[in-house]
């Protein structure tokens, strides 16, 4: 049973039940929904297994939202129950600690004032021309994005998203090239010492041309050597200092830091970014990452942290091609021959030092015609680094290794990668570890092994395997770490808690009170459940839809009702509805009245009023208790017109008048908003 989409059930007024979802197949209290069948009068119409109907009213949209998160163990409540309500509530109660923490971080880097650099354009472009390369739009796109940052009085925090050999150490490299021009010192923090010689060789081999210090602190060095670079980063000598792990011990002193920039984000535990965090709060941060984790992702999507996504390749870059099997050793033999008959070379990883010599012994009996060498993270310092030189030189074609190979191994003749029990590893890990290969022009192969039938694999495996081989295209990394997102669940913004408030009730709807809540506390109204979560609700008695006759596409339709339901302000209607004449052609009465609705309930949740009603004889318009009309306009309303409007109770005006025209009653009621917008306590 595919149970890709979970739906959250929410309760409205009229006893009316809405399934938060946008399309697909999913279940609910036992029950699956089959089939989205589309749009039949005003309603949305979802089958059940049991043939059981839900007719969901299309003014009802707005209600309707993806549940993205780790769905096997999803939250699911009874119908015409209160738990989804008092769930909401708890959420949005956390949100506002959340927001509040948010914002305090953000102040904290107001106050302190992160450095504006100066651009030197003619040094900046000598040092760009050294660049062997062609940049592609994405890389130019991303690099005017730090530098801009970077001149600004704010602290950087970008996060730059791009795959394996995409180019993120190029932009990198210029963000340093800048600060080490207005005589600040750059800090490059890597998971491994592998990635650190890496890195350190190449910034040594593109600075070559310009008076810069560059050292490298790691386990690969002698604790003299180690305590010398220790000293003259302190006294300002060291321009550009790479290291792992000790760039955060507290004996690291700074002349005069300007720039950090964390590769391979993922590799580093929320409690090492949590203490980054604390030390270099007032510097400029660049992160690098080909798949960011979920908390991260949540955390730039949502647009606390700045994003740059490198999705278009370099030039002449093939996609590399992915298998996912159970272990065959027919299958090895065959992917290995293939390679080495062509002069190139393979990664065959098998992440288990315990038994890695017998996995190469079975290796070589099985590819007798194979060069065979094995690398790992227990081997001595200068040993490991011997093994790696010389696969480097291809003085052997077939590397027996760890993922010790997962960052910092970049060998352009290494074309094939055969990963076993790939069933072990997470999905970041995997885009990390295929991302070894194809790094040339020449075909790539990855093969991932499982052991075991696919078939007996949990749910959370299966996944996380269909979505890295399916998912074969260039620039793919970001896509996958949503899937990570959608699988593994979004965690907390804030603090240690990987699973979060956000599983309760999705990460879609959470973002959107997260965003509602920041958007309070900052202008300093009252932060509410009500004023959060509700939406007005209008019921005019009038056909308000996308006719099939017009679109006959219903899951084009259903996309423009959800794009409809999410538009924030006049503007984005506007957009929307030259879309839909240029597309479709001039829009029938019902089209037209669905759109001045949406403009209706734009103005009049920002009122702050609940419901509005509409009928051949008049009307009605709730008021929250919150809302934001001058009384006095109103009481002088009911003086001025006694015999139009009126008050049922205490929050409902009452207005009789003739509006059996569809459009009088549309734009009757739009003249009135616009009326109350005039005469708001705001204004």
């Amino acid at each position: 049973m595919n149970t890709d989409n979970i739906f959250n059930v929410n309760q409205l007024h009229e006893g009316q039940l809405i399934v938060h979802m946008e399309h697909g197949v999913g279940r609910y209290d036992g029950m699956t929904i089959i089939e989205t069948r589309g749009i039949k009068a005003e309603y949305v119409i979802l089958t059940y297994a049991d043939n059981d109907k839900l007719y969901v009213p299309v003014y009802s949209l707005h209600l309707i939202s993806n549940y993205d998160g780790c769905i096997d163990n999803v939250p699911l409540h009874k119908l015409g129950s209160d738990v989804w309500k008092r769930v909401r509530k708890k959420a949005v109660d956390k949100v506002r600690d959340v927001a509040s923490e948010l914002l305090d971080i953000y102040a904290q880097r107001t106050i302190k004032n992160g450095f504006s650099f100066s651009y030197n354009k003619k040094k900046y472009q000598l040092f760009c021309k050294q660049f062997p390369f062609e940049l592609t739009s994405d890389q130019c796109k991303v690099i005017n994005e730090v530098l801009s940052d970077m001149c600004k009085p704010i602290a950087m925090d970008r996060l730059i998203c791009g795959d394996v050999g995409f180019g993120k150490t190029e932009i990198a490299m210029r963000a340093a090239f800048l600060a080490i021009e207005n005589h600040k010192q750059v800090a490059v923090l890597v998971p491994t010492t592998l990635l650190a010689q890496q890195h350190f060789d190449n910034f040594i081999e593109r600075f070559a041309n310009f008076p810069v210090h560059i050292e490298m602190i790691s386990r690969f060095r002698s604790t003299k050597n180690r305590n010398q670079v220790l000293d003259h980063t302190a006294q300002g000598k060291v321009n550009i200092l790479i290291g792992t792990h000790i760039l955060l011990q507290n004996k690291v002193k700074w002349h005069n830091l300007g720039l950090l920039i964390l590769d391979e984000e993922h590799r580093f535990g929320v409690l090492h970014k949590e203490h980054i965090k604390s030390i270099y709060s007032n510097i400029d941060i660049l992160t690098l990452t080909a798949t960011p984790i979920p908390r991260t992702l949540n955390m730039a999507m949502s647009g606390i942290r700045n994003l740059s996504i490198i999705s278009k390749p370099p030039a002449k870059r093939l996609r590399i091609k992915t298998f996912l099997c159970e272990y065959n050793a027919l299958l090895v033999r065959k992917a290995i021959l293939r390679e080495v008959q062509r002069g190139g070379q393979v990664y065959y990883l098998y992440n288990n030092v315990k038994n890695i010599e017998k996995t190469a012994r079975r290796l070589a009996n099985l590819v007798p015609e194979a060069r065979i060498n094995i690398g790992h993270g227990k081997l001595k310092d200068r040993d490991l680094e011997k093994v790696m030189n010389d696969f480097y030189h291809q003085r052997f074609n077939v590397l027996v290794c760890t993922t010790i190979i997962e960052t910092g191994i970049h060998i352009a003749n290494a074309n094939t990668i055969i990963i076993e029990q790939a069933n072990q590893f997470g999905l970041a890990q995997l885009h990390q570890l295929r991302g070894r290969v194809g790094r040339s022009h020449h075909q790539a192969y990855a093969y991932l092994l499982t052991s075991s039938p696919k078939e007996l694999l949990s749910n959370d495996i299966h996944k996380r395997l269909e979505a890295i081989s399916s998912l074969e295209e260039l620039g793919a990394g970001f896509t996958l770490a949503k899937h990570d997102l959608e699988i593994r669940g979004s965690g907390e913004l804030l603090g240690s808690n990987q699973s979060g408030q956000m599983k309760t009730i999705g990460f879609t709807l959470y973002t959107k009170l997260l965003k509602n809540a920041i958007e309070a506390i900052k202008y300093g109204s009252e932060l509410s459940l009500e004023k959060i979560t509700s939406i007005t609700d209008i019921e005019l008695h009038l056909p308000a839809i996308l006719p099939e006759e017009y679109i006959p596409d219903v899951n084009t339709r259903l996309s423009f009702y959800k794009r409809l339901a999410s538009v924030e302000n006049y503007c984005e209607i506007e957009i929307l509805k030259k879309e839909l004449i240029s597309r479709f052609g001039v829009m029938p009465n019902e089209a037209h009245y669905l759109l001045m609705i949406t403009v209706i309930r734009q103005r009049a949740q920002n009122l702050g009023i609940q419901r509005i009603e509409g009928s051949n004889k008049g009307g009605a318009i709730n008021f929250s208790n919150n809302h934001y009309i001058d009384h006095t306009y109103i009481i002088n309303l009911l003086k001025q017109e006694p015999k139009i409007y009126r008050f049922d109770g205490q929050n409902k005006l009452k207005f009789i008048c003739d509006l059996s025209n569809f459009r009088t009653r549309l734009q009757y009621i739009a003249d009135l908003l616009e009326k109350f917008q005039q005469h708001t306590i705001k204004n």
